[in-house]
């Protein structure tokens, strides 16, 4: 491209107006946030990833944990590496009551599936 054309859209967003300039600014902006998310991705350890869906999600896991299945049992089996995913869901549920009594943090669900289901799932 050429400085010409390079000043003659310059000049077509002047002219539209605010908008269009905000747009534009929101639009590269959102590419370098894209960029610096991706990086940060390559970063992230399974532990990291397993705790920070757990934090996010534990009232669906809770509430899908009463029914004995769900989407995000399925994940939390598959992040916690467990292949049978029904069995995992039904564990959870026979489970219900030792694993959310008197929870105070998300993390300590995690300990407790690894403390008492690791031999049964």
């Amino acid at each position: 491209m050429n400085n010409r054309c390079a000043n003659s859209k310059m000049r077509v967003i002047t002219k539209i107006g605010g908008c269009i300039t905000i747009l534009a600014v929101l639009v590269l902006g959102g590419c370098s946030i894209t960029d610096l998310t991706s990086d940060a991705v390559d970063t992230v350890t399974p532990d990291i990833t397993l705790n920070r869906f757990v934090d996010v999600r534990l009232a669906s896991i809770q509430q899908e944990a009463a029914r004995g299945e769900g989407e995000n049992l399925d994940a939390l089996a598959q992040l916690m590496g467990k292949t049978d995913r029904r069995a995992f869901s039904s564990w959870m549920h026979d489970n219900y009551n030792a694993l959310f009594s008197d929870l105070e943090k998300p993390s300590q669900l995690i300990s407790r599936i690894e403390a008492h289901g690791n031999d049964l799932i």
